[in-house]
């Protein structure tokens, strides 16, 4: 396969049969803008072809200048008899080899899983880009409503990747090329530095996801023994504070008191652990484990074990280590 530039009157032959078939007539520019753009070199089209002809198009927008150092790329369709044989993958590769020594780099617009209508599908369509050589980055926008996460593919021979506030600017630029030409730029279109908020909610999903994996696992494994949420963590507590208040239970395991109630009580009701009052302040409670509770806790303490085992696999030893401390350092003593 081999790629070429398509000249204008190649392209207007394409836009009826190609482009009408393949793209949303809200996504698609008009053709009476479209054809200006191309005139005027900042709109440039490529067609991959091989033995059987034209088997993908894109079209990519530019700052016009005749060396360019980002292309957006605008519009990309593989031809629909020759969709799931390799095709998109190969032309992603033709791409990359056509960079080389230009000093140029090209943006990809992935919907934002987090907000697209299909979101297996955006997060299919980063991995194809991730798989043909591109980075994620730490730059957004929103165009006509829909959230965009932003791609760059870049030659493997430049000294060093753009930096995203970079990155940021020359996609506003672009878009500005093809938005204000028939909309009111602010009202349509907003390039965003994404980095912070991609951390929080990364970090936010990672650990709701393994608040939600040992909540899973634990209570799967502790069923037979009628241990439910966190009450496995007030025995492991007790355990380890023998006569501990419910208060400083619901200190140390950051729970409501009232939800500390009823768990101690179901605890008790279950045998596990006992209550004396505190002669010191009658208004508290001393907690102990039964002879049922002490035996139950090294039990829980096999099965978290399996828990973190299973969680870290991927990880060495140091690399536990070190996210052990880090997320040490987080807490706010």
């Amino acid at each position: 396969m081999y790629l070429r530039t398509l000249s204008i009157e190649e392209m207007g032959s394409l836009y009826t049969p190609c482009l009408k078939r393949d793209f949303p007539p809200d996504e698609l520019m008009p053709w009476k803008l479209m054809e200006p753009l191309i005139r005027k070199g900042f709109q440039h089209s490529v067609g991959f072809f091989d033995s059987e002809g034209l088997a993908a198009y894109a079209l990519f927008i530019t700052d016009g200048g005749e060396s360019p150092r980002t292309a957006l790329l605008n519009y990309f369709a593989v031809e629909p008899q020759r969709r799931g044989s390799g095709v998109g993958t190969e032309c992603l590769r033709l791409m990359r080899e056509a960079l080389r020594g230009r000093g140029c780099r090209i943006i990809f617009e992935v919907e934002d899983p987090e907000a697209a209508p299909d979101p297996d599908y955006a997060r299919r369509r980063i991995d194809f880009y991730k798989r043909g050589g591109a980075r994620s980055t730490g730059v957004g926008s929103t165009l006509f409503g829909v959230e965009y996460l932003i791609m760059v593919l870049e030659s493997e021979d430049r000294e060093a990747a753009i930096a995203d506030r970079e990155l940021a600017a020359e996609l506003d630029a672009l878009y500005h090329i093809t938005v204000a030409a028939k909309f009111k730029f602010e009202e349509v279109c907003r390039v965003k530095l994404r980095e912070s908020s991609s951390f929080s909610r990364d970090l936010g999903r990672t650990l709701t996801f393994l608040m939600r994996s040992r909540k899973r696992f634990m209570g799967e494994k502790l069923r037979e023994y009628g241990l439910s949420g966190g009450m496995y963590m007030i025995l492991l507590h007790v355990d380890r504070h023998p006569g501990s208040s419910q208060d400083a239970v619901s200190g140390h395991l950051y729970l409501d008191k009232c939800s500390v109630a009823r768990k101690v009580k179901k605890l008790e009701e279950l045998g596990y652990l006992y209550r004396e009052t505190d002669q010191s302040d009658r208004r508290q409670n001393k907690l102990y484990l039964t002879e049922s509770g002490q035996g139950l806790t090294p039990t829980i303490r096999k099965y978290l074990g399996q828990w973190g085992n299973e969680v870290t696999a991927p990880l060495t030893g140091v690399e536990k280590e070190t996210l052990i401390t880090l997320l040490m350092k987080t807490i706010k003593k």
